[in-house]
């Protein structure tokens, strides 16, 4: 605790990680049942009260601790009675400042990163280019290590799914992974998850939009397919998230073709691609009117955004609508 600066900003949008940040810094800094913890938030924030506790000598203790949550402060101008909370804060009182947003060159910043510290942890979806993907790398890993600690394995392709499922949102990631371990509670320990587990429990809610909206696609009601994705959009998933279930969907859709192609029966056709029986129904439904010519080239187009996306020749949200508009 000694090397704890009294004041500390924790910031950014990847809530999973600062919610273990803030924990860690109340468990080593406030005794239970203490007098001397204080927590604002939001719209119960009163500048004048922090300002009095500050300065207060702790009761029993060497110290006091104020939590102050979602202030706004650090994100544009600060007013300056505000500012001067922070200006001198005592060596008995530890200020954690517990905000979203954060902008380097907010007044506010500057005095946290001159006189205190400040704990940053951006979303894997928010980054971009070689820092995104290692993100990304650094969190399958960790679900990987989460898994294993609950004696649960999981092979590199239905983590890959299950990622990009959920995505990449740490907290979004651990409820799904508490709801797999559950599921799977009464086999042996090292059991593997399995494609079925995902299916069976990772909520479908943008992959049954897709869905809807991908039958509107291969229907040739193209103009009602990018109304659907405007309104998921709207519902803030990410571009590449869309785009991984459309070229899943695409992939399935292919795979099921050219197996009937071959003669395979429906309940062979599940078998060989190790999805459920009602998914071979939709995707017949869905693809009755639809060849494997204009499967092979809607892969392909996606192929070709998802290329240019990649190496920064288009952004990712105008990539998906092209192929939903084509």
């Amino acid at each position: 605790m000694k090397s704890l600066k009294h004041l500390i900003l924790i910031c950014g949008d990847e809530e999973y990680l600062k919610e273990q940040k803030k924990k860690e810094l109340l468990d080593a800094l406030v005794t239970p049942g203490s007098l001397n913890y204080n927590a604002f938030a939001d719209d119960a924030i009163d500048p004048d009260e922090i300002g009095k506790l500050a300065a207060t000598l702790p009761f029993f203790e060497d110290h006091r601790t104020i939590l102050i949550s979602g202030s706004g402060w650090t994100h544009g101008p600060v007013e300056e009675q505000i500012f001067e909370l922070f200006t001198d804060v005592p060596d008995t009182t530890y200020i954690i400042l517990y905000e979203k947003e954060a902008d380097n060159g907010s007044k506010l910043v500057k005095l946290f990163k001159e006189k205190g510290e400040i704990f940053r942890y951006t979303s894997a979806d928010a980054k971009k280019g070689k820092d995104a993907a290692s993100a990304k790398t650094d969190i399958r890993n960790w679900v990987r290590d989460y898994l294993k600690k609950e004696g649960r394995n999981i092979d590199s392709r239905v983590l890959n799914d299950l990622c990009e499922l959920t995505g990449y949102d740490m907290q979004n990631l651990s409820t799904e992974l508490e709801k797999l371990i559950c599921y799977t509670l009464d086999r042996p320990n090292g059991s593997k998850i399995m494609p079925a587990d995902i299916d069976s429990i990772i909520s479908r809610t943008l992959s049954d939009r897709v869905f809807e909206m991908m039958g509107h696609k291969l229907a040739g009601r193209n103009a009602k397919a990018v109304g659907m994705l405007e309104e998921i959009f709207a519902l803030k998933n990410p571009p590449m998230r869309v785009l991984y279930i459309i070229v899943r969907q695409y992939n399935q859709a292919y795979q099921l073709k050219e197996l009937q192609r071959q003669g395979l029966s429906d309940a062979q056709c599940a078998a060989k691609m190790q999805v459920q029986d009602w998914l071979v129904r939709r995707l017949n439904d869905q693809t009755r009117n639809t060849s494997l010519h204009e499967l092979r080239k809607g892969l392909e187009l996606c192929a070709e955004m998802e290329t240019k996306v990649k190496n920064g020749d288009m952004p990712d949200r105008l990539a998906v609508e092209i192929i939903m508009a084509s």
